[in-house]
């Protein structure tokens, strides 16, 4: 990433004597002409060719009644409090890259108006944010997070608007950008190429990624060795703690002699996960002390007894529409054998009686012998586990389907409601965990 936009930006103000009075149109379109109303602003470059000469120097007039209304920073520049009465010359210290967009940026001050490039687009927020333009801050934003992103590989996205996002606080940019990223996320804990980036993280920037249940990776265990190979490199994070370690995999961490050396930290974290491993489904259901973000699934692609699914655009499907995902889980303890499964949905009623959100779990194999499992299906947000139904179903040759009865926690009108808490940006998230019984 650009090192200008991390930089503290450098502004002197200096005090012009006798400066003939000039025209300009303010954003309103009446004309000012008024000494008081005008200011003569001088930028410089920061990139410099030797200690006093500068490698780009524009200057540029407009109206302090423009600049004062449009940002409180150039206000308190203009303010008598800062520069007493009279015609003034700002000096503004930028880099290159901000002084060739500076134009289009005193533009948008005036007509609220801007046509940005993907390649302009990073400096001109550069400005908004460093001269507080709110409204030209949500047009870049907006631009970016929509158009350019998509378009970008992932290292770009990682290098330049990760980077940003996460220095200037852009939430709604940072989200984009993790979102993007967590589709290759396996790739990015193991590969060669990723890893110096993955190892430079600073402390925020990894809570980004460990906080999200989007990442597609094998296993939360392998998350466990990439951030321990983090913790080695001598950065500390806040790692959220996920209960979603395999027994075997929380046995092989609990041996790391980095762990046994720090066991005091580890130790409650260990223990809530055997804990949680250990009890029946339904005895976690009942439990509030599982219902935290540790207790969320990622896009696990190893194979396993629980699945994440997303219905996204929620608003948009079509009322009695079925939604229908693909999944396979374990089969068997040992060896590890794939179970097909068809989890059908009718999250907005089905016809005839509207008032049942629908779930039916269909097995895809075609079973010798009768099995059975014990089910939880929950409803989840970003933050925790919101709503569960937990039961025991019986699956044969015969029997391939069964009812998993969610419309007994889940009511369509609440589904439905205006700001519904089901949703998460008009998007339901549920999970599903299965165990066979004996």
């Amino acid at each position: 990433m650009s090192s200008y936009h991390l930089k503290r930006k450098k502004i002197s103000v200096k005090r012009k004597k006798n400066r003939q009075k000039t025209n300009c149109l303010s954003n309103s379109g009446s004309t000012i002409a008024s000494a008081n109303t005008t200011a003569s602003i001088k930028l410089v470059a920061a990139t410099a060719v030797s200690h006093n000469s500068w490698l780009k120097l524009k200057l540029f007039r407009t109206h302090k009644i423009v600049l004062a209304r449009s940002s409180d920073v150039f206000e308190r520049m203009i303010s008598k409090e800062w520069c007493g009465d009279g015609m003034i010359e700002i000096e503004l210290i930028e880099d290159r890259e901000c002084v060739e967009v500076f134009g289009i940026f005193l533009r948008f001050l005036y007509c609220n108006h801007i046509k940005l490039r993907a390649e302009d687009s990073l400096a001109v927020l550069t400005l908004a944010d460093k001269y507080n333009v709110v409204n030209l801050r949500k047009v870049c934003l907006n631009f970016v997070i929509s158009r350019i992103i998509p378009q970008l590989t992932l290292k770009e996205v990682f290098h330049v608007w990760f980077q940003y996002g996460t220095k200037c606080f852009h939430q709604a940019l940072v989200k984009t950008c993790v979102d993007r990223l967590a589709t290759q996320f396996q790739d990015i804990i193991s590969g060669q190429e990723w890893e110096k980036e993955w190892l430079l993280l600073d402390k925020d920037q990894m809570n980004e990624f460990l906080r999200t249940s989007e990442l597609t990776v094998a296993s939360e265990y392998e998350i466990w060795l990439a951030v321990f190979r983090w913790i080695q490199n001598l950065i500390q994070s806040e790692k959220r703690s996920s209960v979603s370690v395999e027994p075997d995999e929380l046995n092989q961490v609990e041996k790391l002699p980095f762990v046994e050396q720090h066991a005091k930290y580890f130790q409650p974290y260990l223990m809530m996960s055997y804990k949680y491993r250990a009890l029946p489904l339904i005895s976690r259901a009942a439990s509030r002390e599982f219902c935290g973000s540790q207790f969320l699934l990622r896009n696990y692609t190893r194979l396993r007894w629980d699945k994440r699914f997303v219905i996204a655009d929620f608003s948009s499907l079509p009322r009695y529409s079925e939604i229908s995902f693909k999944a396979n889980t374990c089969g068997s303890t040992l060896p590890p054998q794939p179970w097909d499964w068809e989890l059908k949905l009718h999250p907005k009623g089905v016809s005839g009686n509207c008032d049942e959100f629908k779930c039916v779990l269909v097995s895809s194999v075609m079973l010798d012998q009768s099995r059975a499992v014990e089910y939880m299906l929950s409803i989840v947000n970003d933050k925790m586990i919101l709503r569960s139904i937990v039961g025991k179903k019986i699956f044969s040759k015969s029997r391939y389907g069964s009812d998993l009865e969610l419309e007994k926690r889940v009511a369509v009108d609440e589904v439905l409601m205006e700001n519904s808490p089901l949703l998460i940006n008009d998007t339901m998230v549920l999970q599903l965990t299965l165990r066979p019984i004996e």
